[in-house]
């Protein structure tokens, strides 16, 4: 068994929720074999189950990822998110993708539902950001993260 920080991380929210590892399988559509393996570091979950496990226990896909990318508390890799985001058209397709979803989401909503959701300020700020290179786009992602934080 071969505890990598991926795998103490997936039983501790499993058993947080107080379900069987049974109970994920199902909803990863895998055997319950194969998630014994995620949660004993003997396989690491592919990108779609790192999804499918971020939206079940409602955590950053980012963090399973980048533990997903540990061993024995050693990063394999140090690297930022913005590192992978090469050019304004990666931005693009992946803010289409995101607004595409977000609109499948709320399409059963009315303009005063949405309103709720999304506000003036919220439609200004995204308007500007899209106005924005992908470089300038990530240092405001940084920004905003490091202002988060601090609060």
């Amino acid at each position: 068994m071969k505890d990598t920080p991926l795998a103490k991380y997936l039983r501790m929210l499993r058993d947080s929720h107080a379900l069987k590892q049974d109970d994920i399988a199902k909803q990863l559509g895998i055997t319950r074999g194969t998630y014994s393996h995620y949660e004993n570091g003997r396989l690491t979950p592919p990108a779609d189950a790192l999804y499918k496990l971020s939206s079940i226990y409602h955590v950053s896909l980012d963090q399973l990822v980048r533990l997903s990318m540990e061993k024995d508390g050693e990063e394999l890799m140090k690297f930022h998110s913005s590192e992978f985001v090469e050019s304004d058209d990666d931005i693009k397709f992946n803010s289409d993708a995101l607004y595409n979803n977000f609109l499948t989401e709320c399409a059963d909503m009315s303009k005063d539902e949405l309103a709720k959701w999304v506000t003036i300020e919220d439609r200004e700020l995204l308007h500007y950001y899209h106005r924005l290179s992908g470089r300038d786009k990530r240092i405001v992602k940084f920004f905003l993260k490091a202002v988060a934080i601090m609060k």
